[in-house]
């Protein structure tokens, strides 16, 4: 009921202080549970998605940016946090990228992520014996965490354990099956093995989650060049070269070159 206008000033004075402090004690219950609903609200990960992307692409820069802004939205998102280390890791930034793990330990110290991350910083350093320690310390605590596998995998094919580097990749792509940075190492194993057509499948399936990662059209020109088909092999080479060019992996145009030359050579193709 409003304050009466027929009632004297002192009481229309006392109502109306009545129902001011009745109007903003609504309001403040109000606005605080708007915020306790941002809080609690998940976050939009749309940014994440569009790094995963980028980082697939082998395009880092854009993946580092697109991360940061997550972050500084969500600097504790665990996955986040785990997902910036890989990118750091990827373009060298091996310090940078065991602070992202200090954050992490942080936050809660029992999480494996840590280690996860440390792992692939050990395999970077080629300190491969601590490198799978922490790996598989990581995957004590969560079987589920893919990138410890990979980067078992990715040593055991470095020691020459081609069979073995299967095994573990093969394992890695069970857990993530639309990872294109696994399918991608495990055809570079496959295509160590010889195996060409179980290679080319994973790397078919990588086309299909993503058509502009450079790395795949090279090892699908590896792929069609010991299938004794030039045409493919150089169409794929030269997918690559244009893709490793537009990033300035400096690197990895020097070698698409070179393979490129091969395949010229190999199959008499004429510029």
């Amino acid at each position: 009921m409003l304050p009466s206008l027929t009632r004297g000033p002192s009481l229309r004075f006392q109502d109306f202080k009545f129902w001011a402090v009745v109007l903003l004690s609504v309001f403040f219950l109000v606005s605080c549970g708007s915020e306790e609903g941002e809080k609690n609200a998940e976050p939009d990960r749309a940014k994440m998605v569009d790094a995963k992307k980028a980082f697939d692409e082998e395009n880092y820069d854009k993946a580092k940016s697109a991360v940061e802004y997550f972050l500084a939205q969500y600097p504790k998102d665990i996955e986040a946090l785990y997902f910036y280390a890989q990118v750091l890791i990827a373009t060298d930034q091996l310090l940078k990228a065991r602070e992202k793990a200090n954050e992490i330990l942080e936050i809660d110290p029992t999480l494996p992520e840590a280690n996860a991350i440390l792992g692939e910083v050990h395999y970077r350093r080629k300190e491969f014996s601590e490198a799978v320690r922490l790996s598989r310390d990581a995957l004590k605590k969560n079987p589920k965490l893919q990138v410890p596998y990979r980067v078992i995998g990715e040593i055991y094919l470095r020691q020459g354990k081609v069979k073995e580097s299967i095994k573990v990749l093969l394992e890695a792509h069970r857990l993530a099956p639309d990872d294109v940075e696994t399918m991608k190492k495990l055809s570079a194993a496959l295509i160590k093995d010889k195996n060409y057509q179980e290679a080319k499948k994973y790397l078919d399936k990588a086309m299909e989650v993503d058509e502009n990662v450079p790395g795949v059209h090279y090892n699908l020109a590896v792929v069609y060049a010991n299938q004794d088909n030039g045409k493919k092999a150089m169409e794929h080479v030269d997918l690559a070269l244009e893709y490793y060019m537009e990033l300035d992996t400096f690197f990895w145009i020097g070698k698409a070159r070179d393979t490129r030359r091969l395949i010229m050579r190999k199959y008499k193709i004429k510029e």
